[in-house]
C-alpha cells in the first residue's frame, strides 16, 4: 500500500487549517468602539467609494462596507445612502447584496437621530435585502444575521477585509492606510498601467 495515499488527506488538511485560521473572524466585534479607525477621513473615503461602487466585482459593496462602523455626520450618511440607492440595481451578487445592506444596517443602528433620518429609506430597503439572496446560497444566513441580527456585527472581520480597508480607507497619518483620495487615484493608475 502506498503510504502517500494514506497521508495525503492529512497533509492537505494541515495546509488548509492555517489558512482557515488566518481568515477566521479575528477582527470581528459586537460593538462600535473596537471597530472605530482613529482619524479616518470619511469625506475622502466617500470619494474612493463613489469610484469603487461603479465596479461589478467585490469592490462594489466593500467600497461603502469599510465605513460601516465609523461615526458619520448626517450629510455623510446621506451621501452613503445616495451611493447605495443609486446603485441598488447594479448590486446583484449575493456577496454585494449582503455587504452593502450590512453597511446601511450598521450605520443606521449605530447612528444618532439625524443620521437615521438620512438613512431611513435605504435602511427600509436594506433590511429586506436578504430576501434577494437565494435560500441555498452560503451567504444568506450571514446576511440575515449581519443585517437584522440583535446586535450589529462590526470590524473588518478577517485579514481579507482588513487588507481591502488598507487600500481604500483614507486615514491621514496612519501609514497602514491610504493617505488621500489622490493616493488612491495614483494606485489605480499604477494597476492599469501594469495591465497594459
Amino acid at each position: 500500500m502506498n503510504s502517500n495515499k494514506i497521508y495525503y488527506p492529512l497533509r492537505k488538511f494541515l495546509l488548509v487549517v492555517p489558512v482557515l485560521l488566518l481568515l477566521q473572524s479575528c477582527y470581528m466585534y459586537k460593538s462600535q468602539a473596537p471597530a472605530l479607525v482613529p482619524n479616518v477621513d470619511i469625506d475622502q473615503t466617500l470619494k474612493v467609494a463613489a469610484d469603487e461602487i461603479k465596479k461589478s466585482d467585490m469592490a462594489q459593496a466593500l467600497s461603502i462596507w469599510v465605513l460601516k462602523d465609523q461615526i458619520v455626520t448626517p450629510q455623510q450618511a446621506k451621501t452613503i445612502s445616495d451611493l447605495y440607492l443609486d446603485n441598488l440595481d447594479r448590486i446583484v451578487t449575493p456577496f454585494n447584496i449582503w455587504h452593502a445592506a450590512w453597511t446601511i444596517s450598521n450605520l443606521y443602528r449605530m447612528g444618532d437621530v439625524k443620521v437615521k433620518e438620512q438613512l431611513e429609506k435605504a435602511y427600509q430597503i436594506a433590511i429586506k435585502e436578504p430576501d434577494r439572496i437565494p435560500d441555498q446560497d452560503d451567504f444568506k444566513d450571514a446576511a440575515i444575521d449581519h443585517i437584522n441580527g440583535k446586535q450589529p456585527t462590526t470590524g473588518f472581520i478577517h485579514v481579507g477585509g482588513l487588507f481591502y480597508a488598507h487600500g481604500h480607507l483614507v486615514v491621514p497619518g496612519n501609514k497602514d492606510y491610504i493617505q488621500s483620495y489622490e493616493e488612491y487615484l495614483e494606485k489605480v493608475k499604477e494597476k492599469e498601467s501594469e495591465k497594459e
